[in-house]
């Protein structure tokens, strides 16, 4: 395992995290992942209430019990208008109970947006109960986590508040490479969530395992790879659910030489050249959930993807045709619900028709 320091004052800190949303549902194996996943040398795991169908926390204490003193760990707590000191400390202290911990290393003011810095940073806002919580030990580092525009994300860096943020960056998905250069110009903190585009770049893609120099023996090494290579990010958070996942992963790690400024050049270029297959790509989030009219709205997007990022129609069509007939693209009734929900801002309804169009019989 690498490591490296977050943030200029930071901790020393494994260039592979664990992101506790994919644990397996049975908690002896949830627990058994996540002791192999400590001996692997991972140290930073990354929580949120509702991951794991709202088990997450529980399972990550489970893992880590006996073991909290190898490990740091992230919680966070979203922001609304009502936040407030009091609110943020009840919500963290909830969250140390169902883990089983006294302290979290890490703190994360979730889903964040320019717009609601002002309640954040308020006379008895969600900050001022945050500082309070790191003057008595129970907090060391805090940094934010959300889906605002790269700009604006890029304006919340410059207030100097945060020693880390935690957004969604891959080969698929580079919205966000901007702001990442500018964490690296501060010496601010990057953790990357859905590295390997929320599990689609798990799928055998020989063009992007011979992208980087040297080429990668799997399309998730090659994801993780790229990933590791940015200057500015600090540590890849994937979500591993087997044994088989992590044992990839670590050794993405190992293989994750630095590129020259001229080799990354070239494969954001033919980056480039793949993204204009798609006019926007689904990760997966799950925000958009539930449909109404029970559209499986992630599934038909990561097909759809397959499809026009790696031409494989023929396997797209199959898995789109074993698909329970009310979760497909055709049952989509444009009530529009979903849209507001995406954080990548997808054209949900316009991009079903097209599944259903390229997909469908």
């Amino acid at each position: 395992m690498q490591y490296t320091t977050i943030s200029k004052q930071g901790p020393r800190i494994s260039r592979l995290s664990m992101g506790c949303g994919r644990l397996p549902e049975n908690d002896d194996e949830s627990t058994q992942l996540i002791h192999a996943v400590i001996d692997a040398g991972v140290n930073f795991f990354e929580t949120a209430t509702f991951y794991c169908n709202n088990r997450c926390i529980e399972k990550t204490g489970l893992g880590i019990k006996g073991r909290r003193d190898e490990v740091m760990v992230q919680v966070k707590v979203g922001t609304d208008p009502d936040s407030s000191a009091d609110g943020y400390r009840r919500a963290a202290e909830e969250q140390f109970v169902r883990m089983g911990i006294d302290r979290a290393d890490f703190f994360q003011v979730g889903w964040i947006a320019w717009e609601r810095m002002p309640l954040v940073l308020r006379k008895g806002g969600a900050m001022e109960g945050i500082r309070k919580m790191q003057d008595e030990g129970l907090v060391k580092h805090v940094g934010f986590t959300g889906h605002d525009t790269p700009e604006n994300f890029i304006k919340i860096l410059e207030t100097g508040v945060f020693e880390s943020m935690t957004v969604s960056y891959n080969l698929l998905n580079r919205m966000y490479e901007k702001t990442l250069d500018r964490a690296g110009e501060l010496g601010i903190g990057v953790i990357v969530m859905n590295p390997v585009g929320g599990g689609m770049l798990g799928t055998p893609s020989p063009a992007l395992q011979q992208l980087l120099p040297g080429g990668s023996a799997t399309t998730a090494g090659a994801a993780l790879r790229f990933v590791l290579t940015h200057p500015a990010v600090t540590t890849a958070c994937s979500g591993m659910n087997s044994l088989a996942e992590l044992k990839e992963n670590v050794a993405a790690v190992e293989a994750a030489a630095a590129m020259s400024a001229e080799e990354r050049t070239l494969v954001q270029k033919i980056l480039d050249e793949y993204q204009a297959l798609g006019e926007q790509f689904c990760t997966g989030c799950k925000y958009c959930q539930p449909c109404p009219n029970d559209v499986d709205i992630p599934s038909n997007f990561r097909l759809f993807n397959y499809n026009k990022v790696y031409g494989l129609l023929d396997w797209a069509r199959a898995q789109y045709g074993g698909m329970k007939a009310e979760t497909r693209a055709t049952a989509c009734t444009r009530c529009g619900q979903c849209e507001p929900k995406c954080p990548q801002k997808i054209r949900i309804m316009d991009q079903l028709e097209a599944v259903a169009n390229a997909l469908g019989e």
